[in-house]
């Protein structure tokens, strides 16, 4: 007994269910010409819209913003990646500096945290001095030996020998700060 109900019920539920197949909605006959031309109008300046913002030039910002850093007072030019872990320093950077007391590690880079997480992409890599790294995300590490380890890259300080990059690193910590600058 128990199976010829559910078998009808099972019965049942397919006709309602086959019953809704391939029917549309069928259009509001009582729609007057004016309405469909509005409609019709309307859907043409969306579409025209769309195309617009498709095919936009984007506007070209002449003070294009970069990040500045400073080891302990010493502006140090640096080649940045082009990246989102950058892109997202420097968007807040643009509120505020980032400032990070950073500690000498392993006797070949300055360790800092920073104020919080950003997005990482770590690759395995093995650092020469005056790479630049993001480290777990959240420390910045900047060289002055080589390491091999799993860390985003950020960027390389141009300009100073092995030497230079010595003296300006090679302590017990110092202060690492990374503006936006136009």
């Amino acid at each position: 007994m128990k199976r010829i109900i559910t078998i009808a019920l099972l019965l049942a539920i397919g006709l309602c269910l086959s019953g809704c197949v391939g029917q549309t909605a069928s259009p509001n006959l009582s729609q007057t010409a004016d309405e469909n031309d509005v409609t019709q109008a309307t859907e043409s300046e969306v579409s025209t819209e769309m195309d617009k913002e498709e095919t936009a030039t984007p506007v070209s910002n002449t003070s294009e913003q970069t990040l500045a850093l400073t080891i302990d007072g010493t502006t140090v030019d640096v080649s940045w990646e082009n990246n989102d872990t950058v892109a997202e320093l420097l968007a807040y950077a643009q509120n505020s500096p980032i400032v990070v007391n950073a500690s000498e590690y392993g006797g070949f880079e300055q360790v800092g945290s920073l104020p919080q997480s950003f997005s990482r992409s770590d690759v395995q890599t093995r650092t020469q001095p005056g790479d630049i790294v993001l480290y777990s995300g959240n420390q910045i590490v900047v060289f002055f030996g080589s390491n091999s380890w799993s860390y985003t890259k950020l960027g390389h300080i141009e300009g100073l020998s092995a030497d230079e990059l010595n003296s300006l690193l090679d302590k017990d910590s110092i202060v690492i700060e990374l503006r936006a600058e136009s």
